[in-house]
């Protein structure tokens, strides 16, 4: 058994047999610095390890259970178990170790985890540790079945065009490939089983996390859990898919009430992520019942109209359903095209009076659990349960709705509601109108009127007589010829631009980044915390600055063109140039050796890439094949080759190349763009 240990700060390190047990290492390091090492277990062993100590020190160590992940950090002054937050829990050693002594402490880590949580069982044991010492640490892990080890070097999983075509896959269905995500989709050997195989995975949540660690005020925590939720965990399509929806029945923290309704915020994410393989008319009404929905579009409270008081229903709701979430402004034929009437003009869906009918659907509906309709005290859990009706305040006159249909009058808010809906989403836009905005969100901006019409045709009837069907429909999306083999019958004008928050997390899921040990667990990068990202790129979840997204989905892809490319209406200047500020940051400061990376930032693996870089080419094909899926252009690539090459081939030379080859590609305006 053999530890290696990796300076995670500037500063050195050796970790050496003792005399005396060479199964225990000592580990001696001149400075206050943190260190680390990766570990890969045996199955079936019970998890201990012993560490022993001279002088003060900080130990943080993360064990993989049937919860997830768990970090513990052991100092000498804590008493007891304390919990801090979903991830992380300080334990106590009953001692001090600044006596001068060597004191030994022994860890089940077993206990810990069920102490932790009761029920928690560790499924693997140390993954990774960091410690902080000024003195000398000896470390023995008792299971002989431990290896401590650096992370073996990726290679390319395989298959030269089969693998290409698994990333670009990738690319479409999940927030980046990686060696582990690529091999598993190879295995499977079917997208189609792939899929299924994801959408039958439980739902990576976010409003368990965001209770448990803070309050309903605090903006970080659901922001945070989103990060590690699409980094780590394995349910990646239907993260992919919420996603995706939250940018069509958008929502946005920056709203006042809901920044300060986090647990509703991230109870309606949640509820995306749930119904994303559902039927989209049953997501329709959650989405409308939905309170936080009904604070950002002001349905909640909207009252029937009442002369004397000079209160009209709001029609802000009744407008964005029809127009954002259904139907669109014009009518279309089943391929998505526009139709026009005699005059070649476009055909509208609805009207002012539409509106106003659906406005009048749309009243009498308040928080679940308060106490009157102007009830100041809205808890908590108000934001989180569907909204009720309340009578008194719908109008219960008969409604004219689309296609001449008529609700009867009296009927009550409730069945007006769900006769509102069935009417909507009946319309024959609903099924190229959702179908496109999907598809451009997942695979291209210009799909053609083929693309969308047979994605339409499967939202219409599953093959069963079924219509709504998501998981159909997102098999056809992603299944489709277009989707596969765009990039060789529709080059010029196949594929999409990357959203931003997509650049950053396939740079990290590729190289297998790890919040640094004062992180403990939570993703960062320069931005003061992730939520905040969007000041450097121009985009994080749920905090755009409208209901109309982030983009238009019709946005041009330059002034005057005819193809739409919705992501460059953020792709300012001063956008593109944070970003790849931003990017430079994480390779060349907050990688795994720099000796400026930052303790509490995200810190990508880069000692693979570094051995990789032995051989120019090797590194390149890999590159090429988990960022480029195989399409970095012949040009480009010379260039980078000819450039690496010219390093030298010493240690501080490959890693210069590793770090010149992975900066020259994620920087460069090629990698903007998804094919």
């Amino acid at each position: 058994m053999g530890i290696t240990w990796t300076p995670a700060a500037q500063g050195t390190a050796s970790a050496e047999p003792t005399q005396n047990a060479p199964d225990q290492y000592l580990l001696s390091a001149p400075f206050d610095r943190f260190y680390r090492f990766n570990a890969s277990e045996t199955p079936g062993l019970r998890p201990q390890a012993e560490f022993a100590t001279v002088d003060w020190y900080n130990l943080f160590f993360v064990c993989s259970t049937n919860r997830g992940p768990r970090a513990f950090k052991i100092a000498p002054t804590i008493r007891e178990i304390v919990f801090r937050d979903g991830y992380r829990y300080d334990i106590g050693l009953e001692g001090f170790s600044r006596d001068g002594s060597m004191h030994s402490y022994l860890f089940d880590l077993q206990f810990l985890a069920d102490l932790a949580e009761p029920g928690g069982v560790v499924v693997e044991s140390v993954t990774e540790a960091f410690i902080r010492i000024t003195g000398n640490m000896r470390i023995q892990l008792l299971d002989d079945g431990v290896v401590v080890q650096p992370p073996p070097p990726p290679g390319p999983p395989g298959g030269d065009v089969g693998a290409g075509e698994t990333v670009r896959f990738l690319n479409q269905t999940s927030f980046g490939a990686t060696p582990e995500t690529i091999a598993q989709v190879e295995s499977v050997g079917d997208f189609g089983t792939w899929i299924d195989q994801q959408l039958d995975l439980p739902v990576s949540l976010t409003e368990p996390y965001t209770r448990q660690a803070g309050n309903s005020s605090n903006p970080i925590h659901r922001h945070d859990i989103w990060w590690r939720n699409v980094m780590e965990q394995p349910d990646q399509l239907r993260q992919r898919l919420a996603f995706a929806w939250s940018q069509i029945f958008v929502v946005s923290d920056i709203d006042y009430v809901l920044a300060n309704s986090k647990y509703g915020m991230a109870n309606f994410y949640d509820m995306l992520a749930r119904s994303a393989d559902g039927n989209f008319r049953g997501l329709l009404e959650q989405v409308t019942l939905h309170p936080v929905m009904g604070i950002y579009l002001s349905m909640v409270r909207n009252e029937k109209a009442n002369p004397d008081l000079n209160v009209r229903p709001d029609e802000n709701y009744a407008r964005e359903i029809l127009q954002l979430f259904t139907i669109g402004l014009h009518e279309l034929e089943a391929d998505g095209r526009v139709r026009v009437d005699g005059a070649g003009r476009p055909i509208a869906t609805f009207d002012q009076a539409t509106i106003e009918e659906f406005a009048k659907v749309f009243t009498g509906w308040n928080y679940d659990g308060v106490r009157s309709w102007t009830d100041t005290n809205v808890g908590i859990e108000s934001r989180v349960l569907p909204m009720v009706p309340n009578e008194e305040f719908h109008d219960p006159s008969a409604k004219q709705l689309l296609g001449g249909q008529t609700l009867p009058a009296g009927q009550g808010a409730y069945a007006d509601l769900t006769g509102a809906l069935d009417n909507i989403f009946a319309h024959p836009n609903v099924g190229p109108f959702v179908s496109r905005l999907l598809i451009q969100r997942l695979v291209t901006s210009n799909p053609s009127p083929g693309y969308v019409g047979r994605v339409a045709a499967v939202f219409n009837n599953n093959s069963t007589g079924t219509r709504g069907d998501l998981r159909a429909t997102v098999r056809a999306l992603l299944l489709d010829d277009e989707a596969r083999n765009g990039p060789q019958t529709l080059p010029a004008t196949f594929g999409k631009i990357k959203e931003p928050i997509m650049r950053l997390t396939n740079l990290w899921r590729a190289l297998d980044a790890q919040p640094g040990p004062e992180a403990v667990g939570i993703y960062r990068t320069q931005a003061t915390a992730l939520y905040r990202i969007a000041e450097i790129v121009g985009q994080a979840p749920m905090r755009s600055p409208s209901v109309f997204n982030f983009y238009l989905p019709d946005n041009p892809l330059v002034p005057g063109s005819d193809l739409a490319g919705p992501e460059t209406q953020i792709l300012s200047e001063i956008n593109v140039a944070a970003t790849n500020n931003m990017l430079l940051q994480a390779i060349y400061g907050d990688n795994s050796r720099s000796v400026e990376v930052r303790q509490n930032m995200t810190q990508i693996q880069i000692e693979p890439l570094v051995e990789l870089a032995r051989d120019p080419v090797a590194l390149l094909d890999w590159l090429d094949l988990v960022l480029c899926a195989g399409q970095l252009p012949p040009p480009i690539r010379s260039e980078i080759e000819a450039l690496v090459s010219a390093r030298p081939d010493d240690d501080e030379g490959r890693y210069t190349r590793a770090l010149d080859a992975l900066y020259c590609i994620v920087g460069a305006p090629f990698h903007l763009v998804q094919k």
